[in-house]
C-alpha cells in the first residue's frame, strides 16, 4: 500500500541527522534566493523559514521593535555632542529710567521696550564615567540585537512546525483514503458474497455503514489539511488561500544519546541567555555610572547676544566660559541610584541562573520527547503490520464463508487506527526535533 511504502521510505537513513531541522538562519536566508525563485515551487523547511522571515508580519514587527530600541539607545550614546541654542525675547517695562550725563542728553538705564537675541553653544569637555557609559551603551545595543534574534528564532520554529503540520495533515488524508479503499473493497466483497449465497443480506448494510464512517473521517482529514495550509500561509505572511506545495521530509532526525552536549550548545547560543547577559553587563555599568554622579564635570560655554542697548549694556555681547560643576552634596541621590543598580544586577543574575536551569530542562524534555516518539514509531509499525496481517486473514476467512463481515470491519478499523498512530508518532518526532533544535538556539542567527 502507498502508506506502508511511505513509512518504510521515511525510516531509511534514521541514523543520519536532520539537517533541515537544525539549519542555521544565515544559510537559510542565502539559500532562499535560489529555493524560492518562482511562485508555486515546492518549498522546503529552510525555504519556508526564509519566506517567513521576509514576509511575516511578526518579522516586520520584530524589526520595528529593534529599530526603536536602537534609537532609544542612541539617545544615551556617550559622545561629546555640542548643543546650540537660540533664544529670542521681547517685552515692555516701565517706568523708563534715565541717567543724566554732564556732557549731553540723558542716558537710558531702563528702556520701556526691550529685545534680546541669544545664541548659546555648550560643549562638554570632561565627564566622569565615560567608560561605564560606553559599556552600558554597548550592552543596550547587544540586548536589542539579541531580542531581535530571539523573535526571529520564534518565527523560525513556528514556520517549521507549520510545515510539519501540513505534511502530517496530508498523511492523515492518505490514511483516510486508504481506509476508504478498504471499506469499498469490503462493500464489494459483501455484495459478491450475498449474491453467491455465502453471506446474509445484512452484511451489505454493515459494509455500507463502514463506508459512510470512513467517508466522514476522510472529510475531517481534508478539512484539517485545508486548515493546516491556511495556518502555514499565515505563518509565512502569505495570503491564506495561496497554493501550498511542500517537499516531503526524507530523513528521520537523529536522537542523541545524552543531552549534555545539547545543553552546552544551548548555554552558548540561546538568545534569552545572551540577552540576560547583555542586560547584566549594562546593569553593572549602571553601578559605576551611579557612583560617578558626584564627580566633577567640565564644560565650555560660548554666547553671542544682540540686545536693546542701555547706559550700562552694549547692544553686542559675546562671552566664552569654562564651567566646572561639582555636586558636593546631592541629597543621597548617587547612593540610592547605586543601591538600585546593584539590586537590578542581582535580579538579572538570578534570572540568568534560573534561565539556564530552565533551558537545560527544556533540552532534556525535548530529547525525551524525541526518544518517546521514536519508540512509538517502532511499536506502532509492528502493531500495524500485525493488524494488517490479521485483517487480511479475516478478509480471506469471510471470502470462504468462515468469517463475518463484523470481524473484517473490526480488523480494518484496527488497521486504520494503527496507521494513524504511526503517522502521528512520526510527525511527533519531527516536531520534537524542531523543538530540540530551538531549545539549543540552533535556529537563532
Amino acid at each position: 500500500m502507498e502508506v506502508k511504502t511511505d513509512f518504510q521510505r521515511q525510516m531509511i537513513g534514521s541514523s543520519t541527522g536532520c539537517r533541515l531541522l537544525s539549519a542555521r538562519l544565515l544559510p537559510v536566508l542565502l539559500g532562499s534566493l535560489l529555493s524560492i525563485s518562482a511562485v508555486g515551487q515546492s518549498l522546503t523547511p529552510a525555504s519556508s523559514v526564509a519566506v517567513a522571515l521576509r514576509q511575516s508580519p511578526l518579522a516586520r514587527a520584530a524589526k520595528a521593535v529593534r529599530e526603536a530600541s536602537l534609537a532609544e539607545a542612541d539617545r544615551g550614546k556617550p559622545t561629546a555632542r555640542p548643543t546650540l541654542e537660540a533664544r529670542a525675547s521681547g517685552g515692555v517695562q516701565g517706568p523708563r529710567v534715565t541717567f543724566p550725563r554732564p556732557d549731553g542728553p540723558s542716558a537710558t538705564v531702563l528702556p520701556e521696550e526691550v529685545g534680546r537675541l541669544d545664541l548659546i553653544a555648550e560643549q562638554p569637555l570632561y565627564r566622569a564615567g565615560k567608560k561605564a557609559a560606553q559599556e552600558r551603551y554597548s550592552a543596550t545595543l547587544g540586548g536589542a540585537e539579541w531580542e531581535y534574534r530571539r523573535a526571529l528564532a520564534e518565527i523560525d520554529l513556528a514556520a517549521r512546525k507549520a510545515y510539519i503540520d501540513v505534511l502530517r495533515a496530508d498523511s492523515g488524508v492518505r490514511t483516510a483514503q486508504d481506509g476508504l479503499a478498504q471499506a469499498l473493497r469490503l462493500q464489494t466483497l459483501a455484495v459478491q458474497q450475498i449474491a453467491a449465497g455465502i453471506a446474509r443480506p445484512v452484511d451489505e448494510g454493515t459494509a455500507n455503514g463502514q463506508v459512510a464512517e470512513v467517508r466522514g473521517l476522510l472529510t475531517q482529514a481534508m478539512s484539517a489539511a485545508k486548515l493546516a495550509r491556511m495556518n502555514f500561509n499565515r505563518t509565512l505572511g502569505r495570503p491564506l488561500n495561496t497554493e501550498v506545495a511542500l517537499q516531503p521530509l526524507t530523513e528521520m532526525p537523529s536522537v542523541p544519546e545524552s543531552p549534555e552536549a545539547a545543553i552546552a550548545t544551548a548555554s552558548r547560543r540561546r538568545p534569552e541567555l545572551r540577552l540576560l547577559e547583555e542586560s547584566m553587563r549594562g546593569a553593572r555599568a549602571g553601578i559605576s555610572l551611579a557612583k560617578s554622579q558626584t564627580q566633577p564635570q567640565l564644560n565650555l560655554r560660548g554666547q553671542i547676544s544682540e540686545q536693546t542697548p542701555s547706559a550700562f549694556v552694549h547692544e553686542h555681547y559675546a562671552a566664552a566660559t569654562i564651567e566646572l560643576r561639582w555636586w558636593l552634596l546631592d541629597g543621597g541621590k548617587a547612593r540610592l541610584d547605586t543601591r538600585e543598580a546593584a539590586a537590578q544586577t542581582d535580579r538579572l543574575t538570578a534570572l540568568r541562573d534560573d534561565a539556564r536551569q530552565g533551558i537545560a530542562l527544556e533540552v532534556t524534555q525535548d530529547l525525551q520527547q524525541m526518544r518517546d516518539a521514536l519508540e512509538r514509531i517502532g511499536l506502532t509499525r509492528t502493531q500495524r503490520e500485525g493488524l494488517e496481517a490479521t485483517a487480511a486473514v479475516a478478509e480471506k476467512a469471510y471470502e470462504v464463508g468462515r468469517g463475518t463481515v463484523i470481524e473484517v470491519q473490526s480488523a480494518q478499523r484496527e488497521v486504520r487506527g494503527a496507521r494513524e498512530r504511526e503517522v502521528q508518532a512520526r510527525y511527533d518526532l519531527y516536531r520534537a526535533a524542531a523543538d530540540f533544535a530551538h531549545a539549543q538556539g540552533e535556529d537563532a542567527p
